[in-house]
């Protein structure tokens, strides 16, 4: 998977002047979301809205590549990154994509794959039978700690410039995270975490408890359960370091990838099955990444340079 060392031939400061692989991604979501919010016009009254904002975001990328070559950190910063702050904003916009469509969860069937995988619903035995306030805060600070994970190597890379880093962080997971848009609103499932009443106990005092709940009432998004995001995005983070960071970076980042595999289910958010087909979908597209790449630009991801 590449050299985990930076090296200096991996700093470039090229302002290219066509839509990056991971702005071409966005357009493709753009026109789907258009046509979609299109469709609904009368049936919610932001559909409109809506849809004037993605029509507005499809000429970002063109945009972006006609800015002179001497354009600014802060700008250069902002492209970088756009495609994330822009999933962000779509993942808020998947609470208001269900009740337009009048779609129903379809948690049965995903509910019952995960008894018949896994013997029982280990989201509603793991919690009672290790509830002490200890391994809570341990599971629930893996949880939470998914943000800073994923969020955190692809900001502080584009800070030091390395766009080939930067580039392949984003696109890789700006691909995942739409993957698994695409599927929420195709197929939603609400998850426990929406349908069934936490357990109760001394573990709600927990301040890493605590964090995670604020956080989901704050972004959480209904049917967004299948597969889990999380999982999926924070196994990709952990490939990327493998990938582009320093080894010591990388093993904290597999480590937090386990703590959210089993975190999600051990919190009550997720059916193990969610977590499972998360685990499957990180590795499937991190495979699918280099064709999808060559695709979108001609060429594939960039790799991090050979020491020596």
């Amino acid at each position: 998977m590449g050299g985990s060392e930076p090296q200096r031939g991996e700093q470039m400061t090229d302002w290219t002047n066509r839509p990056l692989p991971a702005e071409r991604l966005l357009t493709f979501y753009n026109i789907l979301m258009v046509v979609l919010w299109a469709a609904m016009l009368g049936r919610a009254w932001y559909a409109l809205w809506l849809g004037l904002a993605h029509v507005a975001a499809l000429p970002l990328p063109w945009l972006f590549a006609r800015l002179p070559h001497n354009a600014g950190r802060g700008m250069r910063f902002l492209r970088e990154l756009s495609p994330l702050l822009l999933v962000g904003v779509f993942w808020i916009e998947l609470d208001l994509v269900r009740p337009a469509l009048d779609l129903v969860g379809i948690d049965k069937p995903v509910a019952a794959l995960d008894r018949l995988i896994f013997g029982v619903h280990l989201h509603e035995v793991w919690l009672p039978a290790m509830d002490a306030v200890w391994f809570s805060e341990l599971m629930h600070l893996a949880y939470w700690a998914y943000y800073p994970a994923a969020y955190l190597p692809p900001i502080i890379l584009a800070v030091m410039a390395r766009n080939p880093a930067t580039r392949d962080m984003v696109f890789r997971l700006t691909l995942v995270y739409l993957s698994c848009y695409l599927v929420y609103i195709a197929f939603p499932v609400d998850g426990p975490h929406f349908l069934e009443e936490p357990t109760a106990g001394i573990h709600q005092e927990g301040f890493f408890y605590g964090l995670v709940e604020s956080a989901q009432r704050m972004g959480d998004s209904l049917g967004c359960s299948f597969p889990s995001s999380h999982v999926a995005i924070a196994v990709t983070a952990a490939l990327l370091a493998w990938r582009w960071l320093p080894r010591w970076i990388a093993v904290l980042l597999w480590i937090e990838a386990v703590g959210v595999l089993l975190s999600t289910t051990y919190t009550q958010h997720h059916y193990a099955i969610d977590s499972l087909v998360g685990l499957l979908w990180a590795f499937g597209f991190w495979w699918l990444a280099t064709p999808v790449h060559q695709r979108l630009s001609g060429e594939p991801p960039p790799a991090p340079q050979a020491s020596g």
